[in-house]
């Protein structure tokens, strides 16, 4: 057995005003549509999160609001202040392997963040490059010290499984 991570990019969020910090621009309607039918489809492929990482941002905080919808139930959540969109993936991989290491087999933790930072995470952790859109999912495992790639799930993909 392994403990999963799953790296989940917000949805679609609303343009940046003048004047608005870029933390608290919310998902649009269109947003929330995509990102609740995305995370269905996470869900019904049968990855449902025992606990949840966001990011500080409006957008990842609504993008995980979707996710413990379609779970049907609760799950600790916590901000984790470095999942910004120019974070340190180092910092956070260290963060991660703590985490882990403290986790049990059947654990399944989603991790809801931005770009760059999740594309820089996925190649940190696993030597990858993946093309991360708003309200995709890359899965990875932690298994004996070290994090391997399961697969990338893109948006319109995870949306035809909900």
């Amino acid at each position: 057995m392994s403990t999963a991570l799953l790296l989940i990019r917000h949805g679609i969020a609303e343009d940046p005003r003048p004047g608005q910090a870029d933390a608290g621009r919310a998902l649009t309607p269109e947003g929330w549509a995509k990102t609740r039918a995305a995370m269905r489809g996470l869900v019904a492929l049968g990855y449902v999160p025992t606990r949840g990482l966001a990011s500080p941002y409006r957008r990842a905080r609504e993008t995980m609001d979707c996710l413990r919808e379609a779970a049907g139930r609760a799950f600790p959540v916590e901000t984790w202040p470095g999942l910004v969109p120019h974070g340190d993936p180092g910092a956070t991989d260290f963060q991660l392997r703590v985490l882990m290491a403290e986790a049990r087999d059947e654990d399944m933790v989603a991790l809801v963040g931005h770009q760059p930072f999740l594309g820089d995470l996925v190649a940190r952790l696993t030597g990858r490059a993946v093309e991360v859109k708003k309200a995709s999912c890359t899965v990875l495992r932690w298994a004996d010290g070290a994090w391997t790639f399961e697969r990338h799930l893109p948006p319109a993909d995870l949306r035809t499984q909900a």
